[in-house]
Protein backbone atom coordinates (compact mmCIF):
# COMPACT_ATOMS: atom_id res chain seq x y z
CA UNK A 1 0.00 0.00 0.00
CA UNK A 2 1.03 3.23 -0.79
CA UNK A 3 1.05 5.99 1.59
CA UNK A 4 0.71 10.01 0.81
CA UNK A 5 0.34 12.98 2.82
CA UNK A 6 -1.25 15.62 0.34
CA UNK A 7 -3.77 15.21 -2.31
CA UNK A 8 -0.95 16.68 -4.65
CA UNK A 9 1.43 13.23 -4.34
CA UNK A 10 -1.25 11.37 -6.00
CA UNK A 11 -2.06 13.96 -9.07
CA UNK A 12 -0.57 11.64 -11.44
CA UNK A 13 -2.31 8.47 -10.72
CA UNK A 14 -3.32 7.09 -14.08
CA UNK A 15 -5.93 4.45 -13.24
CA UNK A 16 -9.42 4.77 -12.44
CA UNK A 17 -9.64 5.51 -8.11
CA UNK A 18 -12.53 4.67 -6.04
CA UNK A 19 -11.78 6.53 -2.55
CA UNK A 20 -13.45 5.49 0.48
CA UNK A 21 -14.04 8.87 2.21
CA UNK A 22 -14.21 9.37 6.01
CA UNK A 23 -12.36 8.93 9.59
CA UNK A 24 -11.81 5.18 10.62
CA UNK A 25 -10.87 4.97 13.77
CA UNK A 26 -10.77 1.56 14.92
CA UNK A 27 -11.38 0.18 11.47
CA UNK A 28 -14.53 -1.68 12.96
CA UNK A 29 -16.86 -3.75 11.04
CA UNK A 30 -19.00 -0.52 9.58
CA UNK A 31 -15.68 1.43 8.49
CA UNK A 32 -14.86 -2.01 6.86
CA UNK A 33 -17.61 -2.26 4.88
CA UNK A 34 -17.34 1.19 3.67
CA UNK A 35 -13.77 0.00 2.76
CA UNK A 36 -14.74 -2.92 1.18
CA UNK A 37 -17.31 -0.82 -1.12
CA UNK A 38 -14.56 0.94 -2.42
CA UNK A 39 -12.24 -1.74 -2.85
CA UNK A 40 -15.23 -3.57 -5.05
CA UNK A 41 -15.79 -0.77 -7.00
CA UNK A 42 -12.04 -0.25 -7.49
CA UNK A 43 -11.69 -3.77 -8.85
CA UNK A 44 -14.80 -3.72 -11.13
CA UNK A 45 -13.09 -0.84 -12.59
CA UNK A 46 -9.79 -2.51 -12.65
CA UNK A 47 -8.31 0.41 -10.98
CA UNK A 48 -6.77 1.24 -7.29
CA UNK A 49 -8.76 1.44 -4.07
CA UNK A 50 -7.84 4.38 -2.17
CA UNK A 51 -8.49 5.91 1.61
CA UNK A 52 -8.53 9.95 1.92
CA UNK A 53 -8.39 10.25 5.54
CA UNK A 54 -7.62 12.83 8.60
CA UNK A 55 -4.57 13.34 10.55
CA UNK A 56 -4.94 14.31 13.50
CA UNK A 57 -8.61 13.60 14.37
CA UNK A 58 -10.82 16.04 13.66
CA UNK A 59 -12.29 16.68 17.43
CA UNK A 60 -8.65 17.42 19.11
CA UNK A 61 -8.80 19.93 16.38
CA UNK A 62 -12.30 21.67 16.99
CA UNK A 63 -12.88 20.29 20.28
CA UNK A 64 -9.32 19.36 22.03
CA UNK A 65 -10.96 18.94 25.43
CA UNK A 66 -13.80 16.66 24.62
CA UNK A 67 -12.32 14.77 22.19
CA UNK A 68 -11.99 10.92 22.24
CA UNK A 69 -9.23 8.77 23.16
CA UNK A 70 -8.35 6.64 19.66
CA UNK A 71 -8.98 3.07 19.15
CA UNK A 72 -5.93 2.98 17.21
CA UNK A 73 -2.56 4.83 16.41
CA UNK A 74 -1.93 5.80 13.21
CA UNK A 75 0.40 3.00 12.43
CA UNK A 76 -2.43 0.36 13.04
CA UNK A 77 -5.22 2.12 10.33
CA UNK A 78 -2.40 1.63 8.12
CA UNK A 79 -1.38 -1.95 8.59
CA UNK A 80 -5.51 -2.65 9.05
CA UNK A 81 -6.13 -0.61 5.84
CA UNK A 82 -3.71 -2.62 3.77
CA UNK A 83 -5.07 -5.89 5.33
CA UNK A 84 -8.40 -5.01 3.30
CA UNK A 85 -6.60 -4.36 0.20
CA UNK A 86 -6.24 -1.10 0.17
CA UNK A 87 -3.89 0.43 -2.68
CA UNK A 88 -3.64 4.23 -1.46
CA UNK A 89 -3.92 5.64 1.50
CA UNK A 90 -4.15 9.81 1.60
CA UNK A 91 -3.76 11.31 5.31
CA UNK A 92 -4.74 14.68 4.83
CA UNK A 93 -3.03 16.75 7.78
CA UNK A 94 -6.58 18.33 9.44
CA UNK A 95 -5.99 21.98 10.46
CA UNK A 96 -8.38 24.60 11.78
CA UNK A 97 -8.05 25.72 7.96
CA UNK A 98 -9.22 22.83 5.94
CA UNK A 99 -12.40 22.78 8.65
CA UNK A 100 -13.66 25.78 7.18
CA UNK A 101 -13.06 24.55 3.79
CA UNK A 102 -16.92 24.61 2.10
CA UNK A 103 -17.61 20.62 1.16
CA UNK A 104 -17.84 21.48 -3.01
CA UNK A 105 -14.48 23.37 -3.07
CA UNK A 106 -12.89 20.40 -0.98
CA UNK A 107 -14.39 17.84 -3.43
CA UNK A 108 -13.29 19.71 -6.31
CA UNK A 109 -9.76 20.15 -4.66
CA UNK A 110 -10.04 15.98 -4.48
CA UNK A 111 -11.01 15.55 -8.08
CA UNK A 112 -8.35 17.87 -9.62
CA UNK A 113 -5.55 16.21 -7.69
CA UNK A 114 -7.34 12.42 -9.20
CA UNK A 115 -8.55 13.43 -12.47
CA UNK A 116 -8.81 9.37 -12.58
CA UNK A 117 -11.02 9.49 -9.77
CA UNK A 118 -14.45 6.87 -10.21
CA UNK A 119 -16.41 6.48 -7.12
CA UNK A 120 -16.41 7.93 -3.68
CA UNK A 121 -17.72 5.80 -1.06
CA UNK A 122 -18.98 7.19 2.50
CA UNK A 123 -20.30 5.89 5.57
CA UNK A 124 -24.27 6.35 6.77
CA UNK A 125 -24.68 9.85 7.89
CA UNK A 126 -21.29 11.18 6.75
CA UNK A 127 -20.78 15.18 7.24
CA UNK A 128 -17.52 17.13 5.90
CA UNK A 129 -16.82 20.69 5.02
CA UNK A 130 -17.17 23.65 6.95
CA UNK A 131 -19.50 23.62 10.36
CA UNK A 132 -20.13 19.76 9.00
CA UNK A 133 -22.41 21.21 5.81
CA UNK A 134 -21.57 18.66 3.89
CA UNK A 135 -23.58 15.60 3.60
CA UNK A 136 -24.54 12.58 1.22
CA UNK A 137 -27.11 14.83 -0.79
CA UNK A 138 -24.33 17.17 -1.47
CA UNK A 139 -21.63 14.63 -2.70
CA UNK A 140 -24.32 12.52 -4.66
CA UNK A 141 -25.21 15.68 -6.70
CA UNK A 142 -21.55 17.06 -6.87
CA UNK A 143 -20.31 13.78 -8.18
CA UNK A 144 -23.25 13.44 -10.76
CA UNK A 145 -22.60 16.87 -12.65
CA UNK A 146 -19.17 14.96 -13.43
CA UNK A 147 -20.18 11.26 -14.15
CA UNK A 148 -18.43 10.15 -10.78
CA UNK A 149 -20.86 7.17 -8.93
CA UNK A 150 -21.39 8.70 -5.07
CA UNK A 151 -21.89 5.27 -2.92
CA UNK A 152 -23.49 6.10 1.07
CA UNK A 153 -23.32 2.65 2.79
CA UNK A 154 -25.59 1.48 5.02
CA UNK A 155 -25.42 0.94 8.82
CA UNK A 156 -23.88 -2.40 10.25
CA UNK A 157 -25.60 -3.26 13.29
CA UNK A 158 -24.49 -6.40 15.55
CA UNK A 159 -27.07 -6.73 18.78
CA UNK A 160 -29.45 -4.89 16.79
CA UNK A 161 -27.39 -1.69 17.57
CA UNK A 162 -25.49 0.25 14.83
CA UNK A 163 -22.01 -0.06 15.13
CA UNK A 164 -19.96 2.96 16.26
CA UNK A 165 -16.30 3.98 17.33
CA UNK A 166 -18.14 5.52 20.13
CA UNK A 167 -19.88 2.50 21.71
CA UNK A 168 -16.41 0.61 21.31
CA UNK A 169 -14.64 2.92 23.35
CA UNK A 170 -17.40 2.61 25.86
CA UNK A 171 -17.19 -0.96 25.71
CA UNK A 172 -13.13 -0.83 26.14
CA UNK A 173 -13.40 1.82 28.70
CA UNK A 174 -15.72 -0.56 30.74
CA UNK A 175 -13.82 -3.91 30.21
CA UNK A 176 -16.16 -5.29 28.08
CA UNK A 177 -13.57 -6.66 25.58
CA UNK A 178 -15.89 -9.52 24.19
CA UNK A 179 -18.35 -6.92 22.93
CA UNK A 180 -15.78 -5.00 21.59
CA UNK A 181 -14.29 -7.75 19.86
CA UNK A 182 -17.66 -8.76 18.03
CA UNK A 183 -17.80 -4.92 16.57
CA UNK A 184 -14.24 -4.48 15.40
CA UNK A 185 -13.90 -8.31 14.05
CA UNK A 186 -11.02 -8.77 16.01
CA UNK A 187 -9.00 -8.60 19.12
CA UNK A 188 -8.83 -5.20 20.21
CA UNK A 189 -5.28 -4.42 20.14
CA UNK A 190 -2.70 -2.57 21.99
CA UNK A 191 1.05 -1.51 20.98
CA UNK A 192 4.06 -0.15 22.65
CA UNK A 193 7.62 -1.40 23.95
CA UNK A 194 8.50 -3.74 26.88
CA UNK A 195 10.66 -1.67 29.47
CA UNK A 196 11.78 -2.67 32.35
CA UNK A 197 9.63 -2.35 35.63
CA UNK A 198 10.57 -3.17 39.37
CA UNK A 199 10.54 -6.92 39.11
CA UNK A 200 8.05 -7.36 41.34
CA UNK A 201 6.26 -9.89 39.30
CA UNK A 202 9.58 -12.27 39.23
CA UNK A 203 9.87 -12.21 42.75
CA UNK A 204 6.00 -13.59 43.32
CA UNK A 205 7.16 -16.49 40.42
CA UNK A 206 5.49 -14.40 37.46
CA UNK A 207 7.95 -12.53 35.29
CA UNK A 208 5.84 -9.94 33.58
CA UNK A 209 6.73 -7.78 30.22
CA UNK A 210 6.16 -4.21 31.77
CA UNK A 211 4.57 -2.30 28.45
CA UNK A 212 5.11 1.34 27.75
CA UNK A 213 1.50 1.54 25.81
CA UNK A 214 1.75 4.02 22.43
CA UNK A 215 -2.08 3.89 22.18
CA UNK A 216 -4.26 6.79 23.62
CA UNK A 217 -7.07 3.76 24.80
CA UNK A 218 -6.14 1.10 27.19
CA UNK A 219 -8.61 -1.33 28.63
CA UNK A 220 -9.92 -1.37 32.35
CA UNK A 221 -8.12 -2.44 35.21
CA UNK A 222 -8.19 -6.18 35.57
CA UNK A 223 -6.89 -9.00 34.06
CA UNK A 224 -7.20 -10.08 30.41
CA UNK A 225 -6.33 -13.59 28.55
CA UNK A 226 -4.39 -11.93 25.48
CA UNK A 227 -2.03 -13.32 22.70
CA UNK A 228 1.00 -10.90 22.71
CA UNK A 229 3.31 -10.92 19.31
CA UNK A 230 6.30 -10.19 18.77
CA UNK A 231 9.74 -10.18 15.80
CA UNK A 232 7.04 -12.60 13.88
CA UNK A 233 5.85 -14.87 16.81
CA UNK A 234 2.75 -15.68 18.92
CA UNK A 235 2.56 -15.63 22.79
CA UNK A 236 -0.38 -17.03 25.39
CA UNK A 237 -0.35 -14.49 28.22
CA UNK A 238 -2.01 -13.21 30.98
CA UNK A 239 -2.54 -9.35 31.11
CA UNK A 240 -2.76 -6.71 34.17
CA UNK A 241 -3.69 -3.43 33.90
CA UNK A 242 -3.94 -1.78 37.07
CA UNK A 243 -1.94 -0.01 40.11
CA UNK A 244 -0.79 -3.54 41.27
CA UNK A 245 -2.19 -2.70 45.28
CA UNK A 246 -1.29 -5.56 46.72
CA UNK A 247 2.58 -4.97 46.27
CA UNK A 248 2.85 -1.59 45.80
CA UNK A 249 1.79 2.02 46.56
CA UNK A 250 2.15 3.79 43.48
CA UNK A 251 -0.48 5.39 41.84
CA UNK A 252 1.30 4.71 38.19
CA UNK A 253 -1.18 2.61 36.02
CA UNK A 254 0.36 -0.18 34.91
CA UNK A 255 0.57 -2.78 31.52
CA UNK A 256 1.94 -5.85 32.31
CA UNK A 257 1.89 -9.24 30.11
CA UNK A 258 2.89 -12.99 32.05
CA UNK A 259 3.65 -14.65 29.14
CA UNK A 260 2.88 -18.27 29.63
CA UNK A 261 5.16 -20.99 28.60
CA UNK A 262 7.65 -18.53 27.79
CA UNK A 263 11.50 -17.97 28.71
CA UNK A 264 13.94 -15.20 27.07
CA UNK A 265 14.87 -11.38 27.20
CA UNK A 266 11.92 -8.76 25.06
CA UNK A 267 13.49 -5.76 26.49
CA UNK A 268 12.92 -2.98 23.88
CA UNK A 269 10.94 -5.18 21.88
CA UNK A 270 8.21 -3.49 20.19
CA UNK A 271 5.47 -6.06 21.12
CA UNK A 272 1.47 -5.74 20.31
CA UNK A 273 -1.12 -7.38 22.92
CA UNK A 274 -4.45 -8.68 21.51
CA UNK A 275 -7.19 -8.53 24.35
CA UNK A 276 -9.62 -12.02 23.61
CA UNK A 277 -11.68 -11.56 27.54
CA UNK A 278 -11.34 -9.83 31.05
CA UNK A 279 -11.00 -12.67 33.66
CA UNK A 280 -11.36 -10.31 36.49
CA UNK A 281 -11.33 -6.69 37.76
CA UNK A 282 -8.22 -5.54 39.90
CA UNK A 283 -8.14 -6.86 43.67
CA UNK A 284 -6.23 -6.36 46.85
CA UNK A 285 -5.16 -9.45 48.43
CA UNK A 286 -4.41 -10.05 51.83
CA UNK A 287 -0.87 -10.90 50.76
CA UNK A 288 1.87 -12.24 48.60
CA UNK A 289 0.58 -15.92 48.72
CA UNK A 290 -3.01 -15.04 48.46
CA UNK A 291 -1.73 -13.40 45.25
CA UNK A 292 0.34 -15.63 44.13
CA UNK A 293 -2.37 -18.32 44.56
CA UNK A 294 -4.85 -16.48 42.30
CA UNK A 295 -1.86 -15.39 39.38
CA UNK A 296 -1.67 -19.12 38.95
CA UNK A 297 -5.44 -19.17 38.18
CA UNK A 298 -5.28 -16.51 36.06
CA UNK A 299 -3.09 -17.86 34.02
CA UNK A 300 -4.27 -21.12 34.14
CA UNK A 301 -7.79 -19.35 32.84
CA UNK A 302 -6.06 -17.59 30.58
CA UNK A 303 -4.33 -20.50 28.79
CA UNK A 304 -7.68 -22.29 28.46
CA UNK A 305 -9.02 -19.10 26.26
CA UNK A 306 -6.27 -18.55 24.32
CA UNK A 307 -5.88 -21.68 23.42
CA UNK A 308 -9.71 -22.05 22.17
CA UNK A 309 -9.38 -18.95 20.19
CA UNK A 310 -9.36 -19.49 16.75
Amino acid sequence: MRIARHLSEIRHHDRPLSVALGVFDGVHLGHQAVIGEAVRSARAEYGDAAIITFHPHPAKVLRPESAPKLLTTEEQDCELFSSLHIDLCVTLDFTVQLSQCAPADFLNDVHEAAPMLHTIVVGPGWHFGNARSGNFALLKSWAQSRQIAAIEVQPVCVEEQVISSTMIRKQIVMGDIASANLRLGRPYQIIGRVVRGQGLGSRLGFPTANIDVENELVPARGVYAAKMSSAGKTYAAAVNIGHRPTVTHSGDLRVEAHLLDFSGDLYGHHVRLHFLQRLREEQTFEGHEALRAQLQNDCEQARNIVGSYP
